[in-house]
């Protein structure tokens, strides 16, 4: 039965990512005998003004501090607090704590039993929290202040991306269920989601729009906050050939795709200085690699992970643990492997590829606890799911109530001490 298992869900995921490299050649104009609807892209074109991303800017400020407030009122209701100020401290969760720890006293400094087990944590986030540290007074207030900030930033170029490709009303609808995902609620916390946000958001926006520097700058930084920054080297790639049509006209597009490689490569700058950390800190550049066995993570074939999800989803002696993470967990993938099927015949191929890629990698984890709130950084499905509820406002609605509803519900687990990690 494990045999079976394997061999059919490698052979769909894998399926998936065939069909999608071969529309992406098509694309960039590879002779291929075979029609898999690739002429119904989206369509191109929507600028959005300064004035425009201010507004953007300042709902999404106004959208976290009714987060907060919510908190503060499931915290009055669950836990008796009663000032505002009093919740802070409740979110210092799970990675959050040690976030805290980095800031206050260094890579060098913050150990445990002797070890540097926190050179795991990407570095960005942390020098940030310390810089804002010097604004604020205090460590968690900063934290959560680099979160909103980056939060608000993100989904103005998210925003931008979106109604570029698919208009304003689309773009409405994606800041809107990306903002409600039932994990998002972590882009407000003292957690890098809000900061991969921003840099992932600005990247694909800057080679969306072919200005391939800024896109590798902004590339650098998602991968000084997470290892999967260096996913933006392949969507600039894989735009810059289709945009190039290489397989069309190899001949005269090969040099100009050369020249703009250093810009895309970028990121491997970011990657450069965690290694460094890792360097200085332990004399190992690649010393991150031995502190993820503490952590008990390392890379695991997707059909593996998904065996022990759906064994942990159906049989898993805490039914809180049960329901908090395993569930979740199992039903995110299929959902979102079904959204990049969806719009794969309208979709731009650098989304679907990075799409696919970003999900695949994810689930490929030795022990997955944090799918949920790895996936609110999957931003081409939320611009997916935007697209296939143009013209269903009745669809929409339902989902972004329901998604409202699990926020809740999630964010109220979070704060109160439950499995959502």
């Amino acid at each position: 039965m494990t045999a079976l298992w394997n061999i059919g869900v490698s052979a769909l995921v894998l399926a998936v990512g065939v069909v999608l490299v071969l529309i992406w050649l098509r694309r960039c104009g590879a002779p291929l005998p075979l029609s898999l609807g690739t002429d119904s892209q989206a369509q191109e074109g929507t600028e959005v003004g300064r004035r425009e991303a201010v507004q953007v800017f300042s709902l999404s400020i106004l959208f976290r501090l009714a987060v907060l407030l919510l908190g503060f009122l499931i915290l009055w209701r669950l836990a008796g607090v009663t000032r505002l100020a009093d919740t802070l401290p409740f979110w210092k969760r799970w990675d959050a704590w040690h976030y805290v720890g980095l800031a206050e006293q260094g890579y060098r400094g913050y150990t445990e039993d002797g070890q540097h087990l926190f050179l795991v944590f990407f570095p960005l986030y942390v020098w940030l929290m310390r810089l804002f540290r010097l604004l604020v007074g205090d460590t968690i207030g900063a934290g959560l202040l680099v979160s909103w900030l980056s939060y608000a930033g993100g989904c103005v170029y998210f925003y931008r991306l979106a109604a570029f490709d698919w208009g304003r009303a689309a773009a409405r609808r994606a800041v809107v269920l990306l903002s409600l995902f039932p994990f998002g609620f972590f882009f407000g916390g003292v957690m890098t989601e809000g900061l991969f946000f921003l840099t992932t958001s600005a990247a694909l926006w800057h080679i969306r729009r072919r200005r391939w520097l800024a896109a590798g700058i902004w590339g650098a930084l998602a991968a000084m906050t997470r290892m999967h920054g260096l996913l933006l080297v392949g969507a600039a790639a894989a735009e810059l050939v289709e945009q190039e049509q290489l397989f069309a006209r190899p001949g005269g597009r090969i040099r100009s795709v050369l020249a703009r490689l250093p810009a895309l490569l970028l990121p491997l700058a970011g990657t450069a200085v965690y290694l460094g950390l890792n360097l200085w800190v332990e004399g190992d550049p690649f010393a991150f690699v031995r502190m993820q066995d503490h952590w008990s993570q390392g890379s695991n074939w997707i059909s593996g992970t998904l065996g022990y999800v759906l064994q942990n989803a159906l049989t898993y002696g805490d039914t809180a643990v049960r329901v908090q993470i395993w569930i979740p967990t199992l039903v995110l993938f299929p959902l979102f492997l079904g959204l990049l099927w969806a719009v794969r015949r309208r979709a731009r191929s650098m989304y679907l590829l990075y799409g696919y890629v970003y999900l695949v990698l994810n689930y490929s984890l030795s022990w997955l606890l944090s799918a949920g709130r790895y996936l609110s950084c999957a931003l081409p499905f939320f611009l997916f799911a935007a697209a296939l509820t143009a013209r269903r406002p009745r669809l929409f609605a339902l989902v972004a109530c329901a998604s409202g509803a699990l926020f809740v519900a999630a964010l109220s687990v979070y704060l109160t001490g439950g499995q959502i990690m």
